[in-house]
């Protein structure tokens, strides 16, 4: 996708710099700009981090959502590192839905601007 310097600046700063799917600040080079549709956002374009897009590939957003899901239980499954690590509480399991920082990140603002 295409974009000048302002509109792709515009699109990075969209959710405050962040990579709209996992949050993560986003550098000035080296991030995606991703079509998701205008169900999701307006405009229908977000900033998207490398490990992000690739994760996602092709996937719509509710797609990437049920592959993310599942993370942890095909880590249990392939990964004795992942079940060692368990054991020892090293990490935890939590059952949590997945939402995404575009959909966190405008319920925020919304909050504060409510406060202010």
């Amino acid at each position: 996708m295409k974009l000048s310097s302002v509109k792709r600046e515009s699109l990075r700063m969209q959710f405050g710099g962040c990579c709209a799917f996992c949050g993560s600040e986003l550098p000035v080079r080296g991030w995606h700009a991703e079509f998701i549709g205008e169900d999701f956002v307006v405009g229908g374009v977000v900033a998207a981090c490398t490990d992000c897009r690739i994760s996602k590939g092709n996937a719509t957003p509710e797609a990437f959502r049920a592959l993310l899901a599942g993370q942890v239980e095909r880590a249990k499954r392939h990964s004795a590192n992942f079940r060692t690590a368990l054991r020892f509480g090293l990490v935890c399991s939590v059952k949590t839905p997945v939402r995404f920082w575009f959909e966190r990140y405008t319920a925020e603002q919304m909050q504060v601007a409510h406060h202010s």
